[in-house]
């Protein structure tokens, strides 16, 4: 029975749960309390075994391809599967026959489909978080928290630079209103982002008039302590919002999303164009604050001009893929990695390159479900094609006599990454103590954050000294 006949034994309550103690047991000795079997091949290398894949030579060839978005693990080369059949060999996962045959033993199977079911699980619960409905009222949520706490700690510290910036979020609730009336319902996804590149053009005008007001009427700011804090969380949740309109815009191809992720990535220069001015205003350098307001606006109107000009001027020839957000990162960062590593490690034509990505990203969905592409169902050989072309136009890449090969600047960006997968690998090693630096540095920060807090007024009267 192939691995993926297994989603017909999972109800609901199995997708939401995950797997049972046992199947969490196994996953604990071999991947530690994280349960993460996608941050690597290994568990693709059982799922080949498991359906069927039983001979070494067979398996490297299909391993070799093996595309997911999740890894820091570039490419499978021939020693990665020989270090996968000595461990599953060290730890009993699996049988080697005299003739070479392989096999799972019982500890290997209930392993691989625990894995299998740990991935369905996480990407049931993906599919939840990486939609439309989530992303709109989540939006919501958070920006009418953030633009109440930009506003009044605003007039509080008479800082125009945050003011503006919690009126900006407050706005920002009129602009979901129009992607789920124009975009959702109407289905006029172009106006809708364009309508949204104009308001954040409309921001950008307020800003500079602010700007200049307070320039020329400059207002003592009180910084404090919680302004930075607000700040900065301004900035989080931003870059959280950020990345996830993006993702869900670009899976769904919904073009206002995706304009709403640069909105949201306009919030994060404005957050921070605050903190610029509240750190010069402790010194009294008041008009910083203003200059610096001006400058974003100055970028909102740029950035704003050469969306319209993609929107308006091209029309129906205008290719979404062109609309770049930091979201894309997600793929394009591993998918470039995994092209340069294809190429140093054969000779390939586009072709062929092409055909391995295809079979590649085909295995990664079948046991990586959404850690293969995070539902961006378009992701395949058009978007390998145009992501190469950019490749080359930049000089990473040269075609000679029809066969692709890395430039000197290709090599340095691909060693660059072989070294951060080998850290990142060396890292996810399980020697039974699970203490991560990601941990230790969060109760840093809580410990630093509660800190803050409690002694905020003391931290307020020494701002306030200089």
């Amino acid at each position: 029975m192939p691995l993926s006949d297994l989603d017909s034994k999972y109800s609901m309550k199995d997708l939401r749960r995950g797997p049972a103690r046992t199947g969490k047991s196994v996953l604990d000795q071999y991947f530690g309390r994280s349960h993460e079997p996608h941050v690597d091949y290994f568990y693709g290398f059982l799922g080949l075994i498991y359906d069927g894949f039983n001979n070494i030579d067979a398996l490297k060839k299909k391993m070799r391809v093996f595309f997911i978005s999740s890894t820091r693990h570039l490419v499978v080369e021939e020693t990665d599967v020989e270090e996968y059949l000595q461990f599953a060999k060290r730890n009993e996962l699996i049988n080697v026959e005299e003739n070479g045959s392989i096999t799972l033993t019982g500890k290997g199977k209930t392993l691989t489909e625990s894995c299998y079911h740990t991935n369905s699980h996480t990407s049931y619960w993906m599919r939840i978080f990486f939609s439309e409905k989530t992303v709109m009222l989540g939006t919501a949520l958070f920006l009418v928290i953030l633009s109440s706490l930009k506003i009044i700690l605003g007039i509080q510290l008479a800082s125009q630079g945050m003011i503006t910036e919690g009126f900006e979020n407050f706005t920002d609730i009129i602009k979901i209103g129009i992607i789920g009336i124009l975009s959702f319902k109407l289905k006029k996804d172009k106006l809708a982002s364009i309508i949204i590149i104009l308001l954040m053009m409309f921001t950008g005008g307020t800003m500079i008039w602010s700007g200049i007001d307070a320039l020329f009427n400059p207002t003592p700011i009180t910084p404090t302590i919680q302004s930075f804090l607000v700040g900065f969380f301004s900035m989080a949740i931003n870059a959280g919002l950020m990345f996830l309109k993006g993702i869900v815009g670009r899976n769904s191809g919904n073009l206002s999303l995706l304009s709403d992720s640069k909105d949201s990535e306009l919030n994060i220069k404005i957050s921070f164009g605050v903190i610029i001015g509240l750190t010069f205003a402790i010194f009294r350098y008041y008009f910083v604050d203003a200059i610096v307001a001006i400058i974003i606006a100055i970028i909102i109107f740029k950035e704003g001009i050469e969306i319209l000009v993609k929107l308006i001027v091209k029309k129906e020839d205008f290719d979404i893929t062109e609309f770049r957000v930091v979201g894309d990162n997600i793929y394009y960062n591993h998918l470039t990695t995994y092209i340069f590593a294809s190429i140093r490690r054969e000779r390939l034509t586009r072709k062929k390159l092409f055909e391995n990505f295809e079979e590649g990203l085909a295995l990664g969905r079948n046991y990586y479900q959404g850690f293969a592409d995070f539902f961006y169902n378009d992701l395949g050989k058009r978007i390998a094609e145009n992501h190469l072309k950019k490749l080359i136009k930049d000089k990473y890449i040269e075609e000679l006599d029809g066969e692709l090969t890395l430039t000197h600047k290709g090599l340095k960006y691909l060693y660059k990454a072989k070294a951060k997968e080998f850290k990142s690998r060396a890292n996810k090693i399980y020697e039974g103590v699970n203490i991560r630096s990601g941990q230790v540095y969060c109760i840093i920060f809580l410990i630093t954050l509660v800190l803050l807090i409690v002694f905020a007024n003391p931290i307020n009267t020494w701002l306030n000294s200089f």
